[in-house]
């Protein structure tokens, strides 16, 4: 279902709209409740001084929208929903490479953050090529069974974002997905794996054929890794975070405990170098099914939340 953009109601996203390339591709904002919410994105993002800066990419294509609304959207987060203030757009770093935006209670001590947003075009060129006429088709096309590895987009955006991390200033990395079934819409688990799990002997492919990244300390200078998610739910705009702490984090990068004060952390445990060290989440890494066939279990979760959105979507008033 498309929503008009009304001019008076949303000024801001109607500017956004007219002559972009993505208009006329798919059905955003889908929701007058989706149109209000990018609505007060964007007049938080004028009112911070990043509107021109962010004007390009949100007028270019779908990928290239979303992307740059799912930065703004962080932003938007830190401020209204953890008291913080945004204190510069795109800092620059070393090597002519920059972040998303510094943010903290003060300037005394910002964050420097940095958001990946890996989408679902991602995952099925992955699985199935550049090619795959699956790619023609909208995100969601009912209930279907696919492969999905979401502790591989983990760790792709961990080693996509690292070069860009200073030592000198707390660093964080946010994670806005658009996979086919979002983060947080598994249990913390499977993030858990793509950050934490080692590698075991004997598998050369999966979540156990290499060292997720904070095994040890090539990471050193991340701190936490958050994942957040926005979602509509009947009329309601809801937003979920969760923050995996580094435990190689240089203490420099280590991001105070009152950033996002309120939210779920998770410290995660050290990789178990000596005898009986065992992460929390070891019970599942020795389930069967898991262990068996790592895609099957996965696709068989996947499943259970595609159709769990879908029964959600459905009993939308007016939908």
């Amino acid at each position: 279902m498309t929503t008009r953009i009304d001019p008076n109601r949303h000024p801001l996203l109607h500017e956004v709209a007219r002559g972009a390339q993505w208009l006329d591709t798919d059905d955003f904002p889908a929701y007058l409740e989706w149109a209000d919410e990018h609505e007060a994105w964007l007049r938080f993002l004028k009112d911070t001084g990043g509107l021109s800066h962010y004007m390009p990419r949100l007028k270019g294509l779908r990928q290239r929208r979303d992307e740059a609304f799912a930065e703004i959207a962080q932003a938007f987060f830190f401020v209204a929903k953890c008291g913080m203030s945004v204190f510069e757009w795109e800092p620059p770093w070393a090597n002519g490479k920059r972040g998303e935006f510094l943010m903290g209670p003060d300037r005394s001590k910002p964050v420097f953050v940095e958001v990946k947003s890996p989408g679902w075009e991602d995952e099925i060129a992955k699985a199935e090529g550049q090619d795959s006429p699956r790619l023609q088709e909208p995100k969601y096309v009912g209930v279907e069974a696919r492969a999905t590895a979401p502790w591989a987009s983990v760790r792709h955006a961990v080693a996509k974002a690292y070069p860009k991390m200073p030592d000198t200033m707390p660093t964080l990395l946010v994670i806005n997905d658009d996979l086919m079934v979002s983060l947080l819409d598994w249990s913390a688990t499977v993030t858990d794996i793509g950050l934490y799990t080692p590698k075991s002997a004997g598998h050369t492919a999966g979540y156990l054929a290499e060292d997720g990244p904070f095994v040890d300390g090539r990471c050193e200078r991340l701190g936490p890794v958050g994942v957040i998610n926005v979602r509509l739910i009947d009329t309601i705009i809801e937003y979920r975070f969760r923050l995996f702490e580094n435990p190689h984090a240089l203490a420099n990068v280590a991001v105070p405990a009152h950033v996002a004060a309120g939210y779920q952390r998770y410290r995660g445990a050290p990789p178990p170098r000596s005898v009986g060290g065992k992460p929390r989440f070891a019970e599942v890494l020795n389930d069967e099914e898991w262990l068996r066939d790592p895609d099957k279990k996965a696709r068989d979760e996947a499943l259970k939340a595609i159709a769990e959105l879908e029964a959600r979507r459905t009993r939308r008033p007016g939908t």
